[in-house]
Formats: structure tokens, C-alpha cells, sequence
């Protein structure tokens, strides 16, 4: 955690925090050996990324206040991916959250398992701890992505989307051989932990996704992400 998320509705006259919860005050005490009067790093989400001083410190409180806001970098991709373990997506939610994620969208593929979607990850919105802990990493984005949970495969609402691609081993096309304009804001679509059909490429083809391939080997779902967002993020330095 490399800053201490809060929302909003916690600010107190729009400078100033006390919380109380475990998770963060641990934190403090535990990782960041805290004391009154020392500086922290925290994200206030949906609005930046500030300093703030520690006013009070013990076991039970911790009270801040808000001093400067440091510089920020807004979301610049897009993910589709086919439903996977949990243990997969929990994977996926937080780290594409802390590498820029602007929307992450989940579909039941054809070979997702069924009982993917009941997990109580989705349920009561336990799914935002592991985007909020990916902003806390990152320290370098405040918005949490836009997230859905689709039981079918729907390109519709990507029409007007204008780079679009899918992970695929059946092309050589790499993101390098792209122009610069044509990395912009990139939409990556990535099928579940036993792959795309036959039928679904096709069906990404015809919605106007290109095929991209970012290794010759076969990687896992999360690999998979980190890999490609890191290949393009490289032309974006």
C-alpha cells in the first residue's frame, strides 16, 4: 500500500479525515511506524492524489489533515475479459487497477465455468476492495475503473470504440508494428483460463477487434494483462 485511499464523503470540512478501521490504521502502525506530525501519502478517490499531515495518532483514531496535492495520470486502457477463477480475477481487478485501468468488463465465454459468476466476489460489491487496493498501490490514479459482469459476450456497446483488439496466438500482428494513434486508449479483450472458440474470434473479427499476439507462449489470464499492458505502456513513455 503505497497510499491510503478514503472517499469522499470522509473528508470534513474538505481538509480533513478521521478514520478508525483496522485495514488503514494497521497500516500506519504496523508497515509505516506513524507518528503525529509525520507526512503520508493518500488518495481520495474520484478527486486525487494529496499529502496530508497525521494530527492524532493512537490505537484506537487516526486524524489528518489534507495538505498539498501531488500529480496524477489519468486511466488509458480498456479490458473484456472471459470469467475466470476468482482467484484469477481477484488478481486482475487489482493489478490492472494499479497499471491504468479505465473500465474492466467481465463476460461468461463459452469456456468460462458457470459457477465463476457466483462467486461473493460480485456480491454486495465486495469486488471494489480489490480496485480500491490497486489505486492504494499505484499511487498514481484516483478514479476506480468502471466494472460489469456480463453472461454473454456482447460487442454492441464497443461499436464506437476505435482500437480494439483481442489476445490471439493464430496471428503474428504484435502491438509494435501499430502507429502511436493506433495504441490511443486501447480496448484489450482476453479470453477466460481455457481460451478463446474458434466461434468467438470470428465474432470479435466481425465487431472490428484485431488480433495481437504478445508472446509465443501460452499465458495465464493475468499474465496475459500485465504482459500486453506493459508492451504498450512502453511506446507511451
Amino acid at each position: 500500500m503505497n497510499s491510503i485511499c478514503f472517499f469522499k464523503e470522509e473528508l470534513i470540512n474538505q481538509d480533513s479525515i478521521s478514520f478508525s478501521d483496522e485495514k488503514r490504521l494497521g497500516h500506519l502502525h504496523t508497515h509505516l511506524d506513524s507518528k503525529e506530525g509525520d507526512l503520508i501519502t493518500i488518495t481520495i478517490i474520484g478527486q486525487g492524489i494529496y499529502k496530508a499531515e497525521i494530527i492524532k495518532l493512537n490505537n484506537l483514531t487516526c486524524e489528518i489533515k489534507v495538505k498539498e496535492q501531488l500529480k496524477s495520470l489519468s486511466q488509458w486502457f480498456h479490458l473484456l475479459v472471459g470469467l475466470s477463477r476468482p482467484q484469477t480475477i481477484k488478481k486482475v481487478l487489482e493489478h490492472s487497477t494499479t497499471l491504468g485501468a479505465k473500465s474492466i468488463h467481465l463476460f461468461k465465454a463459452l469456456l468460462s465455468e458457470k459457477s465463476y459468476s457466483q462467486s461473493s466476489i460480485y456480491r454486495d460489491e465486495n469486488y471494489k476492495s480489490y480496485l480500491i487496493d490497486g489505486l492504494a498501490q499505484s499511487k498514481t490514479y484516483f478514479e476506480l475503473p468502471e466494472f460489469s459482469l456480463k453472461n454473454y459476450l456482447n460487442l454492441d456497446q464497443y461499436k464506437a470504440h476505435k482500437n480494439k483488439f483481442y489476445l490471439s496466438l493464430n496471428t503474428e500482428q504484435t502491438f509494435k508494428e501499430l502507429s502511436p494513434g493506433e495504441r490511443d486508449e486501447p480496448l484489450l479483450a482476453i479470453g477466460p483460463e481455457r481460451g478463446w472458440t474458434r466461434a468467438e474470434e470470428e465474432k470479435l473479427k466481425e465487431a472490428g477487434f484485431s488480433p495481437i499476439k504478445i508472446s509465443h507462449s501460452t499465458l495465464r489470464v493475468e499474465h496475459a494483462i500485465y504482459t500486453s499492458v506493459g508492451q504498450l505502456e512502453m511506446f507511451r513513455v
